[in-house]
């Protein structure tokens, strides 16, 4: 029941954090949604009113060219064939647009073709004599407006062509050859307008330019082709403030979203720093409880062995002199082994309070190195390691704290037999390099990641492996190691592959005056 409280309010904090965020987001996406919206419906008004200005314009060329037809068809009178060269002048003459009137039979053959310049005579030939057959006149009806249209390739030749039959049921076909120049200036009085507001082209479907110079496109962009009567041109248009539509419509999105993403970020801010305490809260007093656990379980087995062999001893039941030395070199191990323990927690607080115990003296490590193997024998054995060393006992002394090297070592050591698997081989090498003096502590077991060789030595840490967490430890050892190595000047090395096994190396100076005297002379200069 003692733990109802916290499961209680962990329940409610953690339901409150998900409420605020779905609604959070929730209204800030109907809020964007909304506003988009609008934007888009203003932006669609607008275009649709562009458009609407740019069919409109087409529709009035579309119906000028028509009214132009009617015009034409009434002042061509078939009946007496000497009348048709007065009608053409008169036509040509007109405002509509005319460069010249051909009269032919409906299967191309001419009737009368009136004096032209040899451009228009060309033209004519080319874009409605050559090609006559495609335009099926046999089957026109009559008094049916016609429209032809060929592109830049045949210099943009354009007519209006209708049949007309005679009193005597004759059908003739008049051809309307259309002059560019002057459809280009009917086309520009029905634009000027437009283009006082909006920048406007007329292309062929290649995008050539016809009528001014081609528009970009854009989102205001809008194009139409005319549907009857300049069917192969297309008329573009956008408007000329586009660049100001855009920056305007692009400022204010851009601002909303701003502001959507600042009160998101904030609410989730809050949330995060409510949610990261609580977590570190939590981690915390879960540190704490494994840190006890794990401390409890490592002193236990020291606890248990000095206890059965103290029993041992104390019961009398080992006459052999030899044997009951043995029993007490294990219990004094034992002793020694707690102890380590004991010291690595005192160091571990030392650090955590920033205190840093020094007592420096020339040390051999060398021979260190072989005491502290001699007080660890026992362990190794029992686990069925075989231990491997080379210990360079000419190396030189250096000035060192002995007790804070030999927690060092152990930790380096204790790691390895914790960690080697089922390669139960350890190798144990101290040597000098360069000024240094180099501790090796090299094992076959599980091996670390690349990625964490920087993490295993701080605080708490341990690998992500699963056979790493099934293991046994504290995530103190190679942090205090660490610190150790740089009390003492020097640095801990980590050269390991998954699979491959580690070496540990730890680097001490060679000194012959203490980092104390050689800081305060210094100073003194």
């Amino acid at each position: 029941m003692s733990r109802l409280p916290s499961l209680y309010n962990k329940t409610v904090v953690t339901t409150a954090i998900g409420v605020i965020v779905i609604s959070t987001i929730t209204l800030s996406y109907l809020s964007y949604r909304y506003t988009i919206g609008r934007a888009n419906l203003v932006e669609a008004t607008l275009v649709q009113s562009n458009n609407t200005l740019i069919d409109q314009s087409i529709s009035r060329i579309e119906q000028k060219i028509i009214d132009n037809d009617a015009v034409l068809y009434n002042m061509i009178d078939v009946n007496d064939p000497s009348d048709w060269p007065a009608a053409a002048d008169a036509v040509k003459k007109a405002d509509l647009n005319v460069d010249q009137v051909w009269f032919l039979q409906p299967n191309g053959r001419p009737l009368y073709f009136p004096r032209a310049d040899a451009r228009t005579a060309h033209a004519f030939r080319r874009g409605f004599l050559d090609k006559v057959r495609e335009l099926n006149l046999e089957a026109l009806h009559a008094d049916e407006a016609n429209h032809l249209h060929r592109e830049k390739g045949d210099d943009y030749f354009f007519a209006t062509y209708v049949i007309k039959e005679s009193r005597k049921g004759e059908r003739i076909l008049i051809c309307f050859q259309m002059s560019f120049d002057r459809t280009i200036a009917l086309i520009n009085r029905y634009l000027k307008e437009l283009e006082r507001t909006h920048y406007v082209s007329i292309v062929d479907f290649e995008n050539n330019a016809v009528y001014g110079r081609p528009v970009e496109s854009n989102r205001y962009f809008y194009e139409r082709r005319f549907p009857t009567t300049f069917y192969k041109w297309i008329l573009q248009s956008i408007p000329r403030n586009y660049t100001e539509l855009e920056r305007d419509e692009k400022n204010q999105r851009r601002m909303f979203v701003v502001l959507i993403v600042l009160s998101m970020f904030l609410t989730f801010l809050s949330l995060a720093v409510i949610y990261l305490g609580g977590r570190r809260e939590r981690q915390l007093v879960q540190l704490k409880e494994d840190f006890i656990a794990n401390v409890s379980h490592e002193l236990k087995t020291p606890l248990s062995l000095i206890g059965m062999f103290s029993e041992i001893l104390i019961s009398g039941r080992v006459k052999d002199d030899c044997t009951r030395s043995e029993y007490f070199g294990i219990i004094q191990n034992e002793s020694d082994r707690m102890s380590r323990l004991i010291n690595n927690l005192l160091d571990f607080a030392s650090l955590e309070r920033g205190v840093r115990r020094r007592n420096f003296q020339a040390t051999n490590l060398a021979r260190l190195v072989k005491r502290e193997l001699e007080a660890y024998r026992y362990q190794i054995e029992k686990e069925g390691f075989t231990l491997v060393t080379d210990l360079a006992e000419s190396a030189p002394e250096t000035l060192a704290d002995p007790t804070a090297l030999g927690l060092a070592f152990y930790n380096l050591l204790d790691n390895s037999l914790k960690y080697s698997g089922e390669h139960k081989e350890i190798q144990v090498r101290v040597a000098q390099s360069n000024g240094f003096i180099d501790l090796a502590v090299s094992d076959r077991g599980l091996g670390i990641p690349h990625a964490e060789h920087a993490q295993i030595f701080e605080k708490f840490y341990r690998g992500s492996s699963s056979a790493v967490q099934k293991t046994r430890g504290n995530g103190i050892g190679l942090a205090i190691t660490k610190q150790i190595a740089e009390m003492h000047g020097g640095e801990v090395r980590v050269d390991s592959e998954p699979g491959q096994g580690s070496t540990f190396t730890l680097r001490i100076p060679i000194r012959q005056t203490s980092l104390e005297e050689t800081s305060g002379a210094d100073s003194d200069r």
